[in-house]
């Protein structure tokens, strides 16, 4: 472990959550998005439209409000 500290400014461990965390968000961001009308997240819409279910009102994939 000497060789491994001398080499990385942070510890492993924090260097795989780093990675755990940003891989989480990049498929979070293709399953969520954000509803256009009250901005809580919502699934995100592949074909047609959907309903928020904090607001009710449909939005569609194009559809950018906030």
């Amino acid at each position: 472990m000497g060789f491994v500290e001398g080499v990385l400014p942070f510890p492993p461990l924090i260097l795989a959550a780093a990675l755990v965390s940003g891989v989480a968000l990049a498929i979070g961001s293709r399953i969520y998005q954000r509803c256009p009308h009250c901005g809580r997240l919502a699934r995100r819409v592949f074909q047609g439209w959907r309903r928020c279910r904090h607001c009710g009102r449909q939005y569609r994939r194009g559809l950018r409000l906030r």
